[in-house]
């Protein structure tokens, strides 16, 4: 550990880039080409080179996008089988030249004329011995303030996080000399409060914040999308004080609603909790975009949007009033992770696409991410999708009134370009559908998450769980824990089941499918909605 008193000395002298003595041995510098991916394999590297780089990737890709790094999820990590490898995506991009870096310094030193003009120097303790790949306690709140201002000191300056052990390194052995713009070693940075203020009064003296997210943990992998985009970046206290919490509340205030918040909640038991984080940003307009272990969001935000043709494959169903129809749907779609690390391998499931099985895709996805949303496409087969939990985003309380208008006419237009007609919601009950059936794009609303909450219908109540409403189609989900009791319905037909599967493997919904008797029709939600659309206009 380095003195503070060598701290402020460094960081006081003002020091600037410099070619001090590079080891001769150094290969030379590339040239920066566009259209190039220059990626870097961080698996065997600790988080304070992956910090490092993460802060030199966001400031680099604001340019232009260039930077990729291959990483297994830090803190939500599920292991090998059930999330793909850290190449899968990387892989899937073969209309572009690649450019491999093995050292992150190398790499640091040939990007240093793209964006960057210091770094901030950050403590060399911050991560303790925190090992990526498996899931650990939260870590405290003073410390996640503490890289959270770091990150956005970086976005700020165009600058790079390096502790003092990294600055040295970068010195003697690389030839690079930085000029240390911020320091938050000094004890004004030992404090949640103190970190948040100091942000504030040198990152964001304008009234208005553009944007924020919510980082509560190592998340570094969605790091290099917030110091792109240079939000404002907060972890939420579970017991925040009262200057605490009017801070907070400052500063949410401060961003236009309706707005999202990217990141997620304390993700290993921590509070806040989901439910009270929702409650509170959703009381003041905003919706959350959960995304906290997606790498490269931005180099692939930086790409045209991918656009899609369809978003499903409508059969020409005729209605039977002596049929039983039933769709499934895969949830958790709106949590990037799902989408970037957990559904690429549920989708190399053996028969998969052979069925009408839909899957929660953001509609952000295709601006956000078009390397993934170009996959997908490609993979659909005879699959679906459909906007995830609540539209643009997630909320899970009704938006206050002022900026429910606002909020559908960004899902509208969001639906529109992933040509999606169906969406979901999180609340088992009508009246949190009903609100979403005056977005033109909507057609049918399915409502409920897809756990055994015992506010969802009684299955052999199947006539309570839909409705006509506005000339829309709302359903009340089921949860696939009720598949005994649906497959032993006998109740009246028509009747009408959408089963929401949580954390569910598509091998064991097609094999609920085959074992269905030949009176049930399995449907895609778009489908679910024509057919009863038909079943209503006889009723």
């Amino acid at each position: 550990m380095y003195s503070s008193l060598l701290i402020s000395l460094l960081f006081f002298a003002g020091c600037k880039k410099s070619d001090p003595s590079p080891s001769v041995d150094l290969p030379q510098p590339v040239t920066i080409e566009q259209g190039t991916i220059y990626h870097i394999d961080m698996e065997s590297r600790d988080l304070y080179d992956l910090f490092m780089v993460t802060t030199l990737q966001g400031n680099v890709n604001r340019e232009a996008p260039h930077i990729w790094i291959q990483k297994t999820p830090i803190v939500e990590y599920d292991g090998p089988g059930a999330m793909v490898d850290r190449s899968f995506w990387l892989n899937t991009i073969n209309d572009k030249k690649k450019t491999e870096f093995k050292d992150p310094y190398l790499l640091l030193r040939d990007f240093l004329s793209v964006g960057i003009d210091g770094c901030v120097i950050y403590d060399d303790d911050l991560f303790g011995n925190y090992v990526s790949g498996a899931r650990h306690p939260q870590p405290n709140d003073n410390l996640v303030a503490k890289l959270n201002v770091t990150a956005m000191l970086c976005a700020h300056h165009g600058a790079v996080a390096l502790t003092l052990r990294q600055y040295e390194i970068l010195k003697s052995t690389y030839g690079v000399e930085l000029p240390i713009l911020e320091n938050t070693t000094t004890p004004e940075f030992d404090s949640w409060l103190g970190c948040y203020r100091y942000a504030i009064e040198v990152a964001y003296r304008e009234p208005v914040i553009a944007s924020i997210a919510n980082n509560s943990h190592y998340c570094l992998g969605m790091f290099d999308f917030l110091i792109k985009n240079k939000m404002f970046i907060i972890n939420m206290k579970g017991d925040p004080s009262m200057l605490e919490q009017q801070f907070t509340d400052e500063v949410f205030d401060r961003v236009p609603g309706p707005a999202p918040v990217y990141g997620i909640w304390n993700v290993t038991g921590g509070a806040p909790s989901e439910d009270t984080f929702m409650r509170y940003l959703n009381s003041r307009g905003k919706y959350c975009i959960p995304n906290f272990e997606a790498f490269n969001i931005s180099y692939t935000s930086g790409l045209p949007p991918y656009v899609p043709e369809e978003s499903e494959t409508v059969r020409d169903l005729t209605f039977d009033p002596a049929k039983k129809y039933i769709c499934f749907t895969e949830t958790d779609g709106d949590n990037y992770e799902f989408i970037q690390q957990i559904f690429p391998i549920r989708f190399n499931t053996p028969q998969r696409g052979d069925f009408p099985i839909a899957w929660e895709i953001p509609s952000t996805l295709w601006e956000l991410d078009p390397v993934a949303a170009k996959w997908f496409y490609a993979e659909r087969g005879q699959n679906s999708y459909v906007t995830p939990v609540t539209g643009v985003g997630y909320y899970k309380y009704q938006l206050p009134e002022q900026y429910r208008e606002a909020y559908f006419q960004l899902t509208d237009e969001y639906m529109k370009k992933a040509r999606f007609r169906t969406i979901r919601t999180m609340e088992y009950s009508f009246e949190s559908g009903r609100p979403l059936s005056t977005i033109p794009s909507v057609e049918g609303v399915f409502c409920g998450y897809g756990h055994d909450d015992p506010t969802r219908p009684i299955v052999q109540e199947n006539h309570r769980s839909h409705e006509l409403y506005n000339g829309k189609a709302i359903f009340i989900n089921y949860s696939y824990k009720d598949m005994d009791d649906i497959s032993a319905y006998n109740g009246p037909t028509p009747a009408f089941f959408s089963v929401a599967c949580v954390y569910t493997h598509p091998s064991d919904i097609i094999q609920t499918i085959n074992a269905l008797p030949a009176d049930w029709v399995v449907v895609s939600p778009g489908e679910m909605v024509d057919l009863y659309k038909q079943y209503r206009s006889r009723h």
